[in-house]
């Protein structure tokens, strides 16, 4: 039994160690937004979009994985963007994007 309770005391100790609060959009845009028209309306969904270097050269989509967003590529685009149009955006209910209002995020919905 005691050892249980240790357990499950760690776990608490763990859960709570792990946990981080929600912050408030107006923080977050103001860390993590360079303007307002990074924001960009696509099929009823707000996607933050970033579109650095050239226009003229290569464009390179960089999309990133699950949990995350288009800052994973920050380093990455800071050096592709002497050569390299570089576009990258936060999928739609990640980072600063919102989460598409149908709630379908399934492979039919995206190919209509």
């Amino acid at each position: 039994m005691r050892i249980a309770a240790g357990l499950l005391l760690a776990l608490a100790v763990l859960a709570y160690a792990l946990w981080t609060p929600d912050r408030d959009r107006a923080s977050l845009e103001a860390k993590y937004l360079r303007a307002p028209s990074d924001l960009r309306q696509v099929d009823g969904v707000t996607l933050h979009v970033r579109d650095d270097g050239p226009r003229a050269a290569p464009a390179l989509l960089l999309i990133h994985g699950f949990g995350s967003s288009l800052h994973t590529w920050e380093t990455w685009a800071g050096q592709l963007v002497a050569s390299h149009r570089v576009i990258r955006f936060d999928l739609p209910g990640n980072g600063l994007s919102s989460p598409d209002p149908s709630g379908d995020y399934s492979l039919r919905a995206r190919s209509r």
